[in-house]
């Protein structure tokens, strides 16, 4: 029987497919188990082995084929496998289904022979691992979930002072440096009215790959009312550059930091009233995504005054200071004007205005008050009245602070 070729040809094969798996198990047990897996199988294509996730971004990659090139052939087709030349490289890829998404790996060589030997083999372990892989550590991220939103909400029901050492060492499991500042974040989503499991993921997605610790979870004031995203940040440089990228997709209100985790459900309603600041500035500006991160601790005396008086009498004082300038002409001009900092030219190039244009409505608009805007009582009255507005129009002009856009 040995004798067979056939039955020889599967001997070969087998020990091949085992050589194969032993050679690409080590990959499961190493810190990085997807960079590992597609180093081994580039080492025994004798190649370049790809990892792609369902978007084409690269998960992982070993060797010097042309990684962009060959993902242009593999969107460009909904086979589950194909086999390509791109130069002087020969390549086989195969679309993997997993929990997250379609995954792609590709594997490539400079000589046809090494793939056709051992090339559907190579997948196949590929494909097997890169599952057992991804559904570890969905499973582990499933469990920090759970763990991360149980202790986020027990900070928010408050502890005291007496306990914070042992919520301190749950932090700690999380990466948090021990007894360091921390900061309680409030974020809504730019594109949908209400947060949701999709977005909390993007946060984790960009936590994990800044590197920085993060306790977040799903969180309603009410039943009615649309949900929002409670987020744990380190008081840090890279804390805060992390609120200023997702502030591009988020309203983001921060509260100011603190030491104390006992001072968490304070931080809390601090982080609230930010993420308040925040959709007022939203609503009056063209590009939300320009705005920034609110931090309460940044914010000017004008932006803390107006977000701590009741909205409807607010409004009501609003309309009172505003009516004398009818013209919604003169009230964009004006904005404009206050945004650029008094400056005419630059209220001109902004409005598409000859200069002499922008004083003739700014003296009309001084003609409706009654006084000229040199009144410091005339002028403060007029940047309360329009302060949202004014906000928006100097992110729109590119003009930022170190909280946001700058105050006027």
């Amino acid at each position: 029987m040995l004798d067979d070729p056939a039955t020889g040809s599967e001997i070969d094969r087998l020990r091949t497919t085992l050589d194969i798996t032993h050679a690409m198990l080590a990959a499961v047990s190493s810190t990085d188990p997807v960079r590992s897996l597609a180093s081994r199988a580039s080492t025994i294509c004798h190649g370049t082995a790809i990892i792609y996730d369902f978007e084409g971004s690269v998960v992982a990659s070993t060797g010097e084929a042309p990684v962009q090139l060959i993902w242009n052939e593999v969107s460009a087709t909904n086979q589950r496998e194909l086999a390509l030349e791109i130069g002087r490289w020969h390549v086989r890829t195969r679309r993997v289904a997993l929990r997250d998404g379609v995954h792609v790996i590709a594997i490539a060589s400079r000589g046809p022979e090494r793939l056709e030997q051992i090339g559907e083999l190579l997948l196949d372990t590929s494909e097997r691992l890169l599952g057992a892989v991804h559904g570890i550590q969905y499973g582990a991220t499933q469990r920090d979930r759970r763990d991360n939103e149980q202790l986020i909400a027990a900070l928010h029901d408050g502890i005291v002072p007496a306990r914070e050492h042992r919520f301190w060492s749950r932090l700690a499991q999380f990466r948090f440096p021990t007894y360091a500042s921390v900061r309680a974040v409030e974020l809504a989503p730019l594109d949908a009215p209400s947060a949701s499991e999709t977005h909390i993921a993007q946060l984790v997605s960009r936590a994990r790959s800044d590197d920085l610790p993060l306790l977040v979870m799903l969180r309603r004031v009410d039943m009615d009312a649309p949900a929002t995203i409670a987020a744990l940040v380190p008081a840090s440089a890279s804390g805060e550059q992390w609120l200023a990228s997702v502030a591009r997709q988020f309203l983001v209100g921060s509260s100011a930091p603190t030491p104390s985790l006992s001072n968490l459900p304070e931080c809390v309603r601090e982080a609230e009233t930010a993420l308040g600041i925040a959709r007022q500035w939203a609503a009056a500006a063209e590009t939300p995504e320009e705005l920034g991160p609110v931090l309460i601790d940044r914010i000017d005396l004008s932006t803390w005054l107006l977000s701590h008086v009741d909205h409807r009498q607010l409004r009501d004082r609003i309309d009172r200071t505003l009516v004398p300038i009818g013209s919604q002409l003169l009230r964009d001009t004006l904005t404009t004007y206050l945004a650029t900092g008094q400056n005419v030219a630059a209220t001109a190039e902004a409005l598409f205005l000859h200069p002499n244009t922008v004083r003739y409505r700014i003296g009309r608009v001084e003609e409706a008050i009654g006084e000229p805007l040199t009144s410091p009582f005339a002028l403060s009255n007029l940047i309360l009245a329009l302060y949202p507005e004014i906000i928006g129009r100097r992110a729109e002009l590119g003009e930022r602070g170190p909280a946001g856009p700058s105050a006027p």
